[in-house]
């Protein structure tokens, strides 16, 4: 629960007022506030990711308030938030007084459109351009459309005292959007030191920890965000993100479950986090189920980010990689339309058509990688996928490519020697093995080939596998 004893007084008086209006709603009752308290508790909602409860605040205050330019200003926010820029723009037309904040909504509209020089001339058309309230405004349009460097200008008209809290949040946003997390850290704990209480401070505290790779710090002020608001969502995010870069999934686990129950972000977000989580402890079904909601929630056949639709091959590749071909290579025909430059989709495509025994077309979606990607990472990867689909000749192939771009390649002679071994080819298997740097035992050598005298590719590789488990990944034939 929240401990309200531990909340500033406008925090506090915000959730008394959710309070009493949840309870009018659930009574069936009405509730009388002034049109700028429903606007105030409709961004509340907003700001935890209660959109839902957001738009039913708003539809209920205009219904009382009708045509009301605070609350039309901040109805056109909440659909900014949820990206609905046309749904914005229709209400934005339906204001019929003027004012600074309707003209800053205007331009922050215009830079969603990329009218970019539109939106600086709207701004020069504010009545107290340089206004404190103005400058804030301003500065968090630009940081939230991804103008940081427009919002620093404006922050240097800021006339009044810098010890002051709109000024320091404005400064450790801005900070924190441009990269420089070091000196943000000094304005949240500025912060902090005014309200040592409030949630939104210690988790802004701790994204800063977090993008400079201090994970311990970033869970200790999550931690201190949930003090103060145990229902905060998006501290139990960033707390498990840490942790899943310290590599404990079960804690990471744990904290992404508690912000999904919270309305961390977008429920889309958190189970791209949660499939990540669980493909680094390879539970593929696990991750195969979180990321197949993620792509099932594709709205109106816009695309998402293209390693999505390659982890989601992943997946697939390890639950059942023949049953699963097709979904696989139109998973990688995805992946390839967002982003061609996804050597991990190629890899899998071509993979899925040799599962088929299609080898020419998994060797020429190889190659079409190799075109756009020439380097040794990628005939390396191609060796490893090619050992996988049976391709014992063309795996050759690319390690004599990777030999020849790169003679000193980490493993490379290790993996040759594999290669050579799964050809049956002692002689190159002796030689590769006598330069490698972690050569393995004669009488090792002597047992594999003895081993793969009498076998078919397909024992061959599970085999051989198993015997060489115990010299590493450097001796592994297979990913």
């Amino acid at each position: 629960m929240t401990n309200k004893k531990l909340q500033s007084d406008r925090d506090r008086k915000m959730m008394e007022m959710a309070h009493a209006y949840e309870m009018a709603k659930a009574a069936h009752q009405h509730i009388y506030l002034d049109a700028e308290d429903f606007a105030d508790l409709a961004e509340w909602y907003a700001r935890h990711n209660d959109f839902v409860r957001a738009d039913e605040v708003m539809q209920y205050a205009l219904s009382l308030h009708p045509g009301n330019t605070d609350l039309l200003v901040e109805q056109a926010y909440e659909r900014l938030d949820r990206e609905d820029r046309e749904g914005a723009r229709q209400i934005l037309q339906q204001i019929e007084e003027e004012g600074d904040d309707v003209t800053i909504l205007r331009a922050r509209l215009l830079l969603e459109y990329g009218r970019e020089d539109d939106a600086e001339l709207e701004l020069d058309t504010l009545e107290y351009k340089y206004s404190q309230n103005n400058i804030i405004d301003v500065v968090y349009m630009y940081i939230e459309t991804n103008h940081a460097d427009k919002a620093g200008e404006w922050l240097e008209h800021w006339r009044w005292s810098t010890d002051n809290v709109d000024y320091c949040a404005a400064m450790a946003d801005y900070l924190s959007a441009i990269g420089k997390f070091q000196q943000a850290i000094i304005y949240f704990n500025k912060l902090i030191d005014s309200n040592p209480y409030s949630p939104s401070y210690w988790y802004g505290l701790g994204r800063c920890y977090f993008e400079l790779q201090q994970y311990d710090k970033a869970i200790d002020a999550c931690e201190y965000a949930l003090v103060s608001d145990a229902e905060y969502g998006d501290a139990y995010m960033l707390k498990g993100y840490a942790y899943s870069m310290l590599h404990n999934s079960r804690k990471a686990q744990e904290n992404y479950e508690k912000a999904i129950q919270y309305n961390s972000m977008s429920q889309s977000f958190m189970h791209i986090l949660m499939g990540i989580n669980k493909l680094e402890t390879c539970e593929w079904a696990e991750a195969y189920e979180h990321l197949d909601k993620v792509i099932r929630g594709e709205k109106d056949g816009n695309l998402l980010n293209s390693s999505i639709y390659s982890d989601a091959a992943l997946c697939l590749k390890y639950l059942d990689l023949e049953k699963c071909a097709t979904l696989i290579i139109q998973y990688c025909d995805k992946a390839l339309q967002v982003d061609r430059f996804n050597l991990e989709a190629y890899l899998l495509k071509g993979l899925a058509y040799s599962s088929h025994g299609n080898e020419e077309q998994c060797i020429a979606t190889w190659e079409e990688a190799v075109k756009l990607m020439p380097e040794a990472d990628t005939w390396m990867a191609i060796s490893y996928y090619g050992v996988e689909a049976g391709l014992f000749d063309y795996a050759l192939k690319a390690l004599h490519n990777v030999e020849k771009l790169d003679p000193s390649y980490p493993d490379l002679n290790e993996r040759l020697t594999i290669i050579y071994l799964l050809l049956k080819d002692t002689g190159k298997a002796d030689y590769y093995n006598r330069i490698s740097q972690d050569s393995l035992p004669q009488s090792t050598m002597d047992g594999v080939r003895q081993m793969l005298k009498d076998c078919s590719k397909d024992e061959c590789i599970q085999l051989l596998k198993e015997h060489l488990n115990k010299f590493g990944g450097s001796h592994n034939p297979v990913i």
